[in-house]
């Protein structure tokens, strides 16, 4: 079985599921290849941008034979941005199709707009494609999330959605906003990420006399994120009970937006940052916390959270974040945009830090996200794609 994973977007923006996943197939005897139109954020890259490739070209990573191109966008024009991005992923095919020849199937990470790109190879090679989709946008009922689907993506997803062989949401709380942008019956089954549990792996931690009690929050800064709902809910928390410190981890947080959220915080020498850390660092401190918080408003599972609950940490969440993964005996779900429950969240939380067994929070992910899970399942549904 030879399958061609295309993410809408990879390495270095992201992308990390996608290789994960690839490597877990591969483990299990699928020869399993990567098509990666890769695009590099002006804003983030600058001049450096011209530092990498200008055409596509073949590598090996991690095993996994991987054609990658770099592109970037037009500035401030979005459906001309995607039909670019779709055409190069097409002609990036064309190419690996007369190079390495057909796949069984194209596994799509994304119906925006990786799985736009597969119905058309699709209409022109025949290949039957899945899509995974990650995008929390499918599941939030915010504001501000029915606004990133603007009315002109409706064709795409439609042709998307509607031409895939299997649907594959991240979790159940996408499938009905999915389902209204089909046009004709196509199978949907959640599937989880795939988490590395035995690399993200508990520990037993004691919260040790009077030192502070550390939240970690490992998110970079964007809108989405909600740390404009975060620090004031910390800042509530910090004048119920001062001996508690909040870690930041990620990106962005010298942005001027963010910087203007923090101005407001009174308690803002308990916050720290690490800026953003490779992966080992990201373990260690989850290692020395005590608890997890997001704030999101928009999310489809988080990782980053599942990366907490596989070392036992037990989680503050925002309601988009999957009942499935936040039970009773993992930590608390409080609505979005809401910074008093946020915040009284919290402080039960610090309350309550031992009513919540470490191991069997890591055990709970291991049953939804775990590499011989995850994988298991997702080859019964390219069988069942290929028998038809």
């Amino acid at each position: 079985m030879k399958i061609l994973q295309i993410p809408s977007w990879y390495l270095p923006e992201g992308g990390h599921f996608c290789l994960n996943q690839s490597m877990a197939l591969q483990e299990a005897g699928i020869d399993v290849h990567i098509l990666a139109n890769v695009v590099l954020p002006w804003r983030k890259y600058k001049l450096s941008i011209f530092n990498y490739p200008i055409k596509a070209f073949f590598s090996i990573e991690n095993n996994i034979p991987i054609y990658r191109y770099y592109s970037w966008k037009y500035p401030f024009v979005d459906i001309p941005n995607i039909r670019k991005w779709v055409a190069q992923t097409v002609k990036m095919f064309d190419r690996y199709n007369e190079e390495h020849g057909s796949p069984d199937i194209i596994h799509v990470h994304s119906s925006m707009w990786g799985g736009y790109a597969a119905a058309l190879i699709k209409e022109k090679y025949g290949i039957p494609y899945v899509i995974t989709e990650h995008r929390g946008i499918f599941g939030s009922k915010s504001s501000f999330a029915k606004a990133l689907l603007k009315n002109e993506y409706k064709l795409y997803l439609e042709k998307a959605f509607s031409q895939a062989d299997y649907i594959i949401p991240v979790s159940d709380q996408l499938t009905e906003k999915i389902s209204e942008y089909l046009t004709n019956p196509v199978p949907i089954k959640s599937i989880s990420n795939i988490l590395d549990t035995e690399y993200f792996s508990p520990i037993q931690r004691k919260h040790k006399g009077n030192t502070p009690f550390t939240f970690i929050s490992v998110n970079g800064y964007y809108i989405e994120k909600g740390y404009d709902i975060l620090l004031p809910a910390f800042d509530k928390l910090c004048k119920l009970n001062p001996n508690v410190n909040l870690r930041l981890i990620g990106e962005n947080f010298d942005y001027a937006d963010f910087q203007k959220i923090l101005e407001k915080v009174k308690h803002k020498e308990k916050i720290s940052f690490t800026g953003e850390i490779p992966r080992e660092g990201v373990r260690k401190e989850l290692w020395e916390a005590d608890a997890f918080v997001i704030a999101s408003r928009i999310e489809s599972q988080s990782v980053a959270t599942l990366e907490a609950m596989s070392t036992g940490l037990p989680i503050v969440a925002t309601s988009v974040i999957p009942n499935t993964m936040i039970t009773n005996t993992v930590g608390y779900r409080v609505e979005i945009e809401d910074v008093n429950a946020l915040s009284e969240a919290m402080l039960q939380m610090i309350q309550n830090k031992d009513s919540f067994d470490s191991t069997e929070i890591s055990n709970h992910v291991k049953e939804i996200a775990g590499k011989e899970a995850v994988v298991s399942q997702l080859i019964e549904v390219y069988k069942e794609v290929l028998s038809k």
